[in-house]
C-alpha cells in the first residue's frame, strides 16, 4: 500500500508540474526572426523516476489556413490509476510576433471529476474571458499575458532572438492559470552538454523559482533543435520528483 500510494504521488505530481507549463515552442527557419512562418513538429517524451517509465507525452505544432495550433498530451497510470491531460492554444504568427487567440485544457483523473479551463483573448476590447469549470469571468487583457501552455513557447522564441540568453540571467513572463494571473521567473544557468535518446545535445539550463516553495523546476533548451525543451527535473526538497525526457522530434 506504501508503494501504490508512492507511485500515485509520483504520478500527480507529474501532471502538475509537466502537463501544463511546459511547451515545446515552433521552429523558426534558420533560427532567425525573419520567417514567413513557423515550422512544423511532433515531439514525443517519457515521463520518468530515475530510470522506470510512467508515462508519455506528446506535443504537436500544426498550421491552419490562418493561425497556428499547439497541442500537449500526456498519460501516465500505474494498477488501475490513471492521468490524462490535454491541452491545446491557438495563436496567430504576425510580423514575427505571436498573438494568442485561445486556449483549452482538460485534466482527468480516475476518482476524480474532470477540470476545465478556457481561454479567451479578445484584442478588440483588451479582455481575457476565462472559463473555469463551467464558471465564467473577464478581466483586463495584459498585452504580455501567456496562458499555460505558451508561457514555454515564449522561452523559446526569446531564446532564439536573444542568442540563447547569452546576456540574460533572469527572465520574467505572466501566465493567467488556474489561480488567476502568476509571475513565471526563470534563472539562466548557462550552456551544458547532457545525454538524451537522441545522443549529447549541447543546451541551456534554465530553472524556474518560486518563492517560499521547496520545489523546483529545471529545464533545458537544446541549441542543436532550435531551443526545444528536451529535459525537465521537476525537484522537492532537493530529490527528484520526475523527469520528462525528450524520445523523438519529427519536422513536417
Amino acid at each position: 500500500m506504501l508503494l501504490y500510494n508512492s507511485v500515485i504521488k509520483i504520478i500527480i505530481l507529474v501532471m502538475l508540474y509537466f502537463a501544463l507549463p511546459l511547451t515545446a515552442a515552433p521552429l523558426i527557419n534558420n533560427g532567425s526572426e525573419e520567417a514567413s512562418g513557423l515550422n512544423l513538429y511532433t515531439a514525443k517524451y517519457s515521463v520518468l523516476r530515475g530510470k522506470k517509465k510512467y508515462g508519455r507525452a506528446t506535443r504537436k505544432l500544426s498550421k491552419n489556413n490562418t493561425s497556428y495550433s499547439l497541442s500537449f498530451n500526456t498519460s501516465a497510470s500505474i494498477f488501475f490509476y490513471s492521468i490524462d491531460t490535454s491541452e491545446i492554444s491557438n495563436f496567430l504568427w504576425q510580423d514575427n510576433k505571436v498573438a494568442l487567440l485561445s486556449y483549452k485544457g482538460k485534466d482527468s483523473r480516475t476518482f476524480k471529476k474532470d477540470k476545465h479551463l478556457q481561454l479567451n483573448f479578445d484584442r478588440n476590447n483588451q479582455t481575457l474571458i476565462a472559463k473555469m469549470n463551467g464558471d465564467i469571468s473577464e478581466q483586463t487583457l495584459k498585452d504580455d499575458v501567456l496562458d499555460p501552455l505558451f508561457v514555454f513557447e515564449m522561452l523559446r522564441l526569446d531564446a532564439l532572438k536573444n542568442d540563447g540568453f547569452s546576456n540574460v540571467k533572469q527572465l520574467h513572463y505572466t501566465v493567467y492559470d488556474t489561480s488567476g494571473f502568476k509571475e513565471f521567473n526563470f534563472l539562466n544557468g548557462g550552456r551544458v552538454t547532457i545525454d538524451t535518446p537522441l545522443g549529447e545535445l549541447n543546451c541551456i539550463k534554465l530553472s524556474r523559482i518560486r518563492k517560499n516553495s521547496t520545489r523546483k523546476t529545471h529545464i533545458w533548451l537544446a541549441i542543436d533543435y532550435d531551443y526545444i525543451p528536451i529535459m525537465l527535473l521537476q525537484e522537492h526538497k532537493e530529490e527528484e520528483v520526475a523527469t520528462l525526457l525528450i524520445s523523438s522530434i519529427e519536422k513536417h
